[in-house]
Formats: structure tokens, sequence, C-alpha cells
């Protein structure tokens, strides 16, 4: 299969989080599910792509002996670092640098979620695709089905937005290298995703509409609705 791009795609998966809302007392992306971890299916979904040059999963440093002490498999394409932060956004800046050496600033930087497996091949060929003939780069999210309500800290409705514009943003998101990197490091607090700190750069990115399979697991009911569609899914997986 052809590159879409000169340009090298790292991708790098944020997997330091305690996942807390899950009330287990390991954090979600060790869970376990069909056979694997959530980790693990999300480094073998990107594996199997082929416009994907490497994988950068991002653990916290006391995750080491559990990691290296566990039967985990991840691909060849895939580096693990203990670059776990205080934030997402920190983490995914730390491993940012790490990579430095084999990364030019003209590289895509793709971050997706641990804990989002209901992705397919296909798909992240198409987000590429899409995404790397914009010049700021791009996240995959949901439009907005429901009407959304703007409430005060008293749980009062102050507004009603205009769900026509609103969109539920889901991850990948994928920008040039350099450019996440300036974001990242220039940002005035914790941004809540990447593109957040690219649009502070003044910078627009773009949406491509995403899947509804692809939901982050959260809750405990998240994993058992998961659970129910991933048959379905996991052939095109294996075999896409």
């Amino acid at each position: 299969m052809l590159k879409f791009s000169m340009s090298k795609i790292h991708v790098i998966i944020p997997a330091a989080g305690s996942g807390s809302r899950m009330g287990q007392e390991i954090p979600k992306q060790f869970s376990s599910f069909h056979g694997k971890t959530l980790i693990e299916w999300v480094d073998f979904i990107f594996s199997n792509v082929s416009a994907v040059d490497t994988i950068s999963i991002a653990f916290n440093s006391h995750e080491r002996n559990n990691v290296e002490n566990s039967n985990y498999t991840f691909s060849h394409k895939t580096k693990i670092y203990y670059s776990g932060g205080n934030s997402r956004s920190e983490t995914v800046l730390n491993t940012l640098e790490l990579m430095e050496s084999f990364t030019s600033d003209d590289d895509w930087a793709l971050v997706h979620d641990s804990a989002r497996v209901g992705i397919t091949e296909s798909f992240i060929n198409s987000f590429i695709k899409e995404v790397t003939q914009d010049n700021v780069g791009g996240i995959v999210a949901i439009p907005s089905v429901d009407t959304i309500k703007k409430v005060n800290q008293s749980k009062k409705i102050i507004k009603t937005e205009d769900r026509d514009t609103l969109w539920l943003a889901q991850t990948p998101q994928m920008f040039k290298y350099n450019k996440l990197v300036e974001a990242l490091k220039k940002f005035n607090g914790i941004p809540t995703d990447e593109a957040e700190a690219i649009e502070s750069l003044g910078l627009k990115p773009i949406v491509y509409k995403g899947l509804i399979t692809n939901f982050k697991i959260t809750y405990p009911e998240d994993l058992i609705n998961m659970n129910q569609i991933f048959s379905t899914i996991i052939k095109g997986k294996v075999n896409g």
C-alpha cells in the first residue's frame, strides 16, 4: 500500500491514566478484553495500518514492573516509554520529546486514547488520507445529535446551543510533529486535548466524522457495551 505522504506518521498512545472511574484496581488500559488487554488491542489495530511508521506507548514509571514482567505483546513498530506525566498533555509532550531522535519537524504525530478499541484499520486509513491533505491537521469527532444545554453552577439552563455547529471530539487527533510540540509547550494551563493546544496557536484543525463504536471506555458499563459489539468489528481488524 502506498504512503499517503512522504512525511512519516508516528502514533502516540498515552496510557498513563489511572482509570479510577472504572472502579477496579488496575488501570483500564490493562483490562482484559477478548484475549488481550485494551492497550494491546489499540497497538495491534494501529500496527496493521501500513501508513503508520512508529507507535509510542507512554506508561507511568510505576507500571514498569507490570509491563516488563507480564506477557503483553506489542508490535515491531512499537516503542515503550515510561513518560507518564501529571496530565494527558504532559504525557504526550514528554513522549514527543523522547521521540525527537527519529522524527522530523514535518512528520505527523497521531494521538489515540488507550481505551478506544472500537476503531478499524480502514477507518484509520481514511482519516489519515483526509487529514494529511490539510496544512494544520485534524481530529475525529461526532456531530451532536442531541440538543446541547449550557448550565450554570446551580445546574440551571442558561443557554441552548446551536447543535449544528457542535461536534463531540474523539481520537485519533493528528498534527505536524513540530506544531504539536510547540502548542503543548506554549499552552497556558492544561488543554483538554491536543486540538485545544493547536487551536491556541490560532490554527484551525479539521474534523473528520467518527464512528459511534469509537467511544472511550470510561465506566464498567462501557466495557460491557463494547464487548457486545467488538466481535462484529474484530474481523475487520484482523482481516482488514
